[in-house]
């Protein structure tokens, strides 16, 4: 949040932000995401050259893609639960709605990786670890536990990690927002940040592994919070929005020195203890910032516009899918047509990377618009029988001049 929006003094704008309904600008943010997932997992080039250099520079950020949707998740659930709360069938609704749009793929998913894969894995060359070990793990949204416990990742379903963190989420939030009151949510939100980084630095300090503070859900819920944050705060009893809290405005500039010092380190003890114990919040800190932005941002500026643009807006409403499918079809890929290592183009794999990227991503969006219009959307036709009754809610405050300092979202 903006500091000149943070000054009594500072002139707003007209424009508001628009927290109540579908809000595609949003859809932009969520397809930005899964693009970040997907060039992370694509990437398998061995090219020197400069390009290639700056290709793994910038595909090594990929990894902070689940970031983002752990903010964008954190507000939007929020606001659901917010604006939900009171009613007489709040639980029932929330859960069958998130069951509805979660459970039909993801255990469609489970049934080809774990049913249909390991039977043609010598015939399609791929990883001989695709077998049924640890199914239930998988089936009861725990494998982000399996994972640190047995140090192993399932070759094809190494992403549903975070899937597991945001449905134990789910099952724990609903409850703590209805005991709750708005100050006591403000609390709740920022002593969940405080514990994730507390939790952090504890096993780090310890000598936990790596991966304990990445796949550990009180770990990575930080990010969640941060979201959650912003929502309350843009529904602020009184219509205040966010300048009711101005010492938000200090939160980017305390992230800040965080997220360059990961930019500029070398891969290294050095830049893996900054990571799993402030990084990971930093990072989660200016991904709100972004969704603030687009969501107040006035349409026709230049940040509307660019997460309004139809490339961002269809891989963001075919996210999920995504997500889900581009891990096995990487794998696919590597081992069958694109093989890795990639093939040399005058002495450079670069062009078929630059390939790779592209059938990777186009076949994963194919694959989930037919996810989408044969499969998903049938289940989804049925939350309109769980709807949330409409009720009234203040106005936000206006949103910040373009012109201000880069803001906190926390």
């Amino acid at each position: 949040m903006s500091s000149d929006y943070a000054r009594p003094d500072a002139a707003p704008v007209a424009h508001a932000p628009r927290l109540h309904g579908h809000l595609p600008v949003l859809d932009g943010v969520r397809g930005l995401a899964v693009l970040l997932v997907v060039f992370f997992h694509t990437t398998h080039l061995s090219d020197q050259s400069a390009a290639g250099r700056a290709t793994w520079w910038l595909a090594g950020a990929g990894w902070s893609g689940v970031d983002l949707f752990f903010v964008l998740s954190g507000f939007l659930i929020t606001g659901i639960l917010w604006e939900a709360k009171g009613q007489t069938y709040y639980f029932r609704n929330f859960y069958a709605r998130r069951v509805l749009r979660i459970f039909p793929l993801y255990y469609a998913a489970l049934a080809v990786s774990f049913l249909v894969l390991p039977s043609l894995v010598g015939r399609l060359n791929l990883d001989e670890r695709i077998t049924t070990e640890g199914a239930v793990w998988y089936l009861l949204y725990l494998s982000n536990f399996y994972q640190l416990w047995t140090d192993t990742t399932h070759p094809i379903l190494g992403v549903v990690w975070s899937l597991a963190i945001e449905e134990q989420f789910y099952i724990v939030w609903p409850f703590l927002i209805a005991a709750v009151s708005y100050k006591g949510a403000i609390r709740l939100c920022l002593g969940t940040i405080a514990l994730a980084v507390a939790v952090r630095v504890g096993l780090t300090l310890y000598g936990a592994s790596e991966e304990s503070t990445y796949v550990v859900t009180l770990c990575r819920v930080d990010s969640l919070a941060l979201g959650a944050l912003l929502s309350l705060a843009l529904r602020h009893p009184e219509g205040k929005g966010i300048s009711a809290f101005p010492w938000m405005r200090w939160a980017p500039w305390l992230a800040l020195p965080v997220v360059v010092a990961l930019i500029a380190l070398p891969m290294g003890p050095a830049f893996k203890t900054v990571l799993r114990t402030g990084g990971y919040t930093a990072v989660g800190i200016l991904y709100t910032v972004l969704v603030y932005r687009v969501v107040a941002a006035k349409p026709g500026t230049l940040l509307h516009r660019f997460f309004s643009n139809r490339v961002l807006l269809m891989y963001g409403k075919y996210s999920y899918a995504i997500y889900l499918v581009h891990s096995p079809l990487d794998a696919i890929l590597r081992r069958t047509v694109l093989k890795t290592p990639l093939m040399q183009v005058g002495g450079s794999d670069f062009p078929v990377q630059l390939l790779f990227y592209v059938v990777a991503a186009s076949l994963s969006l194919g694959i989930a618009l037919v996810s989408w219009n044969l499969f998903e959307k049938h289940f989804l036709k049925l939350k309109d029988y769980f709807p949330y009754s409409e009720r009234p809610a203040p106005t936000p405050a206006p949103a910040p001049a373009p012109s201000g300092s880069p803001g906190a979202a926390s």
